[in-house]
C-alpha cells in the first residue's frame, strides 16, 4: 500500500503544472516610490502570490527591481520593507545627484550630463549589499547604436548595480555611463516598460504560455491625456514628449498581449491620480511627496486587486482608448 501511495505522489508531481511569476516595472523618476508601495501592497496580500520568479526594470524601475532581486523567493515580506524603506530613507536629491562645482553652466557647457550622478551609484552600493538573489533584467540604451540592450543577473552583484546606473541615466540631466565597452544612457530612451522580457525569462522556466503570470506596475494614470489648452513654450514642448511616450507605449502593450495570447497579464498597476513632479520632471524628492506616493501605492493597489479586473482587460481597455479617431462635425 505504501508503495502504490508513493507512485501516486510521484505521478502527480510529475503532472504538476510548474508556474512561473514575473513583475516588470515602469520608468518614472521619484513616482519609483508608488512602485514600491505597490510591491509592498503584493507582498502583504495573503491571496496573492509574489514570489517572483524575475523582476524586470528600466529607469526608476531597475532601481526597485535591484531591490527586489536583493531577496529569494519567499522572502516577500522583508522585500516589500527593503524597498519601501529605501525610498523613505533617502537623503532627498542629494542621495542621487548634486551640481558639478562650476554649477549647471559647467554641467551644460563641459560635461556630459547637467548634473553629477556619482551619488546615485554610491547610494547604490551603500545600499545593496545583500547580492543577487533572484532573477533580474535591466533594460538601458546603447547611445552609439540606439539599440535597446538588456543586462541580468549573469553579471554579479556588482555588475547588476552598474546596470542600474546605466538604465537610470537619462540624457541632458545625468552623463552616459560607460560599461562593458558601450555607453549607455536611460533605458526609458526607447521603452518605458518591458512586457516581453518578463515573458520571455519567464519561458526559460516553463514550456507554455498559460503558465506565466506578469504583474505590471506603472508610474502614470492609465486614462487618455486630458485635453490641455492653456500652455507655454516649455509646457507644449513636454505635452509633445507625454504625447510621443503615451502613444508608443499603447502599441507596446498591445503587441505584447497580441503576442503572448494565453499568458496571465494578472495586475497591471498604475496610480489612481496624477503624482506630483519637480524642477526636472518627473522628479520631486520631497519627502512628503514620497511618503505620499508609497502609502498611493499601496493603496491603489489594494483598490486593484479587490476589484479582481484583469491585467489583459486594462491593457487592452488602455489600447483602445488610445486608438479612438473622432472627427468633429
Amino acid at each position: 500500500m505504501l508503495f502504490f501511495w508513493s507512485i501516486i505522489y510521484l505521478l502527480g508531481i510529475a503532472y504538476a503544472s510548474p508556474s512561473c511569476y514575473a513583475v516588470s516595472l515602469e520608468a518614472g523618476g521619484t513616482h519609483g516610490a508608488f512602485e514600491a508601495g505597490s510591491l509592498w501592497q503584493l507582498a502583504n496580500t495573503p491571496t496573492v502570490n509574489s514570489a517572483y520568479n524575475v523582476v524586470i526594470g528600466i529607469s526608476t524601475g531597475s532601481l526597485n527591481a535591484g531591490g527586489v532581486a536583493q531577496f529569494a523567493q519567499g522572502n516577500e515580506k522583508a522585500m516589500g520593507d527593503f524597498v519601501v524603506n529605501t525610498w523613505l530613507t533617502l537623503n532627498g536629491s542629494q542621495s542621487t545627484f548634486v551640481e558639478w562645482p562650476g554649477g549647471l553652466i559647467e554641467g551644460l557647457l563641459f560635461q556630459r550630463g547637467l548634473l553629477d550622478n556619482k551619488p546615485m551609484a554610491e547610494t547604490l552600493q551603500k545600499r545593496y549589499t545583500y547580492g543577487i538573489n533572484r532573477n533580474i533584467t535591466i533594460g538601458s540604451t546603447d547611445l552609439d547604436t540606439g539599440l535597446f540592450a538588456q543586462f541580468n543577473e549573469s553579471l554579479g552583484s556588482q555588475g547588476v548595480l552598474t546596470a542600474i546606473t546605466c538604465s537610470a541615466c537619462p540624457a541632458f540631466f545625468f552623463p552616459p555611463t560607460n560599461y562593458l565597452g558601450a555607453t549607455w544612457i536611460d533605458g526609458g530612451t526607447v521603452i518605458l516598460l518591458d512586457s516581453y522580457a518578463a515573458v520571455d525569462r519567464c519561458l526559460d522556466v516553463v514550456a507554455e504560455q498559460s503558465q506565466v503570470t506578469v504583474d505590471i506596475i506603472f508610474t502614470g494614470p492609465y486614462y487618455a491625456l486630458p485635453a490641455e489648452t492653456k500652455m507655454t513654450t516649455i509646457d507644449v514642448y513636454k505635452r509633445v514628449t507625454e504625447i510621443a511616450y503615451y502613444d508608443a507605449k499603447m502599441k507596446n502593450y498591445y503587441n505584447a498581449l497580441t503576442a503572448w495570447p494565453e499568458v496571465n497579464f494578472r495586475y497591471a498597476i498604475f496610480p489612481s491620480v496624477q503624482m506630483p513632479g519637480g524642477f526636472i520632471e518627473p522628479l520631486n524628492f520631497n519627502q512628503t511627496v514620497l511618503e505620499w506616493e508609497v502609502q498611493l501605492g499601496k493603496n491603489d493597489t489594494a483598490n486593484i486587486i479587490a476589484k479582481g479586473v484583469s491585467g489583459r482587460a486594462v491593457l487592452t481597455q488602455m489600447y483602445e482608448e488610445n486608438k479612438k479617431n473622432i472627427i468633429y462635425p
